[in-house]
């Protein structure tokens, strides 16, 4: 469409160009953008067209020199009936997802920010790290059914002074420890070395901090995914969280007041969670405390630990075991020893160089690796062969499987993703670790469906290496011992007010599903010597698993 001099001067106050096939969209409400693009599925017209419509029909108000006015922005109305027709007439809820909020979020504890993380795979966020910051005393949230039972107020409110005082007692020890483990590098400035110092502190000194100490986040949706969200933790059965849910309800509505327009509470989520949870109390009890055979270790089997014992007794590594992966049938119809998660033999090495270049011969290929070199070599065949080829690459031999894997993967830099036909090889994992540890799960795995535990003390909790080297695992151990105390007054009275004092050291259990894509992301950016220690060593632990039974797939770290 031709533009007179008028409407092109108009237009390009909202679009990068008016001549070019691909150009962007900027100046205009979020609400507008996503009628703009919503338009495209019925309309014949281009994007800039539509937006010049929109202008001329006087949907847009506009100030002088042709900015949005200020205060009167978008016909609302003539919006509401848009989306009614479109979302609710057509249910093309793709339209909310147009339309983009950035919201702020500060001062919501530990484990509100867990749970918001978790409450829909397609929101982004930042959050306040505890690994390179230091949290300020007294900053933390009060679960409000405290002031009915002054006893147990004041109880909390000393344990958070104590987890303070051992924080910070724990952060001078492991500066003055960390002084004289640390060799300064022959490059490094001093600065840059008590930087270094000072990070590690922080990072192994939080794990005294409880889960109910406050943390910052920010955050950006699309209006489907905030909504879907909203109606998720609106549900929630913590105050705290349906108050966070709220208020990021009242904020985003004055932004796509139009888009969240079903961002309720959702009786299907609160009926059926108190159902299901009756229903586990009278068909499966949980197991006791301690139980498990002698030859295992409870902890790690999945079942609870006897809590009735000196704290000390339960200090426990974090754990992650590989439970389920694509051609897992295939090593049971072959009779091969080794129980699920716990391959027979000496633990695998962890691959440290890409496949052309060394690690397993094509000769030793296990009969459940043979499925998932066939699942990714039909993936291959179908981006990148001719029609009909997936029906041939299944006849072929293991050892050509192989080649053909390692020619998709050998080139891989630190900074690639793997080719997308890796996303049909799947994995699932129980990962048994730390709050703090957990939270590092959550922020940079997107991809990974979780089904975590609620935070408690049943799985033990973990010293980080540091601490105990420097011998300073009783001030954390007095730390995790009067969490303890107070969680198992606070469980039966009050359960939704004890998850807030369990510590950072606690381990949570929390079944994960994932692909070999993904795993490749997680190895080359947890794997690194620059991750956190405890998710650095679950990580490649799982990865070790992995190469037991796919010894040619599993993936090597890219980074330093």
């Amino acid at each position: 469409m031709g533009y007179t001099p008028e409407e092109a001067a108009l237009l390009r106050r909202y679009v990068s160009n008016l001549d070019r096939n691909i150009y962007t969209i900027s100046n205009l409400p979020e609400e507008v953008v996503a009628v703009v693009f919503a338009k495209v599925s019925r309309s014949p017209h281009s994007f800039r067209d539509n937006l010049l419509a929109l202008i001329q029909d006087r949907e847009l108000a506009l100030a002088e020199g042709g900015a949005p006015a200020a205060g009167a922005g978008f016909d609302l109305e003539k919006a509401r009936r848009f989306h009614e027709r479109v979302v609710i007439g057509y249910g093309h809820s793709s339209v909310a997802e147009l339309a983009v909020a950035h919201v702020g979020i500060e001062r919501v504890s530990r484990l509100a920010s867990a749970r918001l993380e978790l409450s829909n795979p397609f929101l982004s966020f930042i959050e306040y790290s505890q690994r390179y910051q230091r949290p300020a005393r007294g900053a933390y949230y009060t679960p409000p059914e405290l002031e009915a039972y002054p006893d147990l107020l004041e109880r909390y409110r000393r344990l958070m002074d104590l987890t303070f005082d051992a924080y910070e007692e724990l952060l001078r020890g492991l500066v003055a420890y960390l002084r004289r483990a640390l060799p300064r590098g022959e490059q490094e400035s001093e600065k840059a070395w008590s930087v270094r110092v000072e990070k590690t502190a922080f990072e192994d000194a939080r794990y005294a901090l409880t889960l109910a100490v406050h943390t910052n986040l920010g955050m950006t949706g699309n209006g489907r995914a905030i909504r879907d969200s909203l109606a998720r933790l609106l549900s929630d059965p913590y105050p705290e969280v349906r108050a966070m849910a709220a208020a990021i309800r009242e904020e985003v509505s004055a932004v796509l007041p139009v888009l969240l327009r079903h961002a309720e509470p959702n009786p299907y989520r609160m009926e059926t969670r108190a159902g299901v949870a009756a229903l586990l109390r009278e068909v499966a009890p949980p197991a006791p405390a301690g139980a498990g055979s002698a030859a295992a270790d409870p902890g790690a089997s999945g079942l609870p630990l006897d809590l009735s014992g000196p704290v000390a007794e339960r200090i426990r590594p974090p754990e992650a075991r590989l439970v389920e992966w694509t051609g897992q049938e295939a090593r049971q119809a072959a009779g091969r020893p080794g129980t699920v998660g716990q391959p027979a033999g000496p633990a695998s090495p962890v691959p440290d160089m890409p496949p052309s270049e060394g690690g397993a011969g094509a000769g030793a290929i296990p009969p459940d690796e043979v499925p998932a070199l066939v699942r990714v070599a039909e993936g291959l065949a179908l981006e990148y062969g001719a029609p009909g080829l997936e029906e041939g690459v299944r006849r072929l031999p293991p050892e050509q499987l192989v080649r053909l894997f390692r020619e998709a993967v050998e080139r891989l830099g630190p900074h690639d993703h793997p080719l997308e036909a890796l996303h049909r090889v799947h994995y699932g994992a129980a990962f048994t670790v730390s709050e703090a540890c957990w939270h590092q799960l959550l922020r940079h795995c997107r991809k990974v469906e979780f089904a975590p535990a609620e935070p408690g003390t049943a799985y033990g909790w973990v010293v980080p290496p540091n601490v105990a080297a420097a011998g300073l695992t009783p001030v954390l151990e007095r730390a995790v011992a009067a969490a303890e105390e107070l969680y198992l007054r606070l469980v039966d009275r009050l359960p939704l007010a004890a998850p807030y004092v369990v510590t950072n050291a606690h381990r949570r259990r929390a079944l994960a599903r994932f692909d070999l894509w993904e795993l490749y992301h997680l190895v080359n950016l947890r794997g690194s010597s620059e991750a956190q220690w405890e998710i650095r060593q679950a990580i490649l632990d799982l990865n070790r698993q992995v190469a037991a039974v796919h010894p040619h797939l599993a993936p090597w770290p890219r980074r330093p």
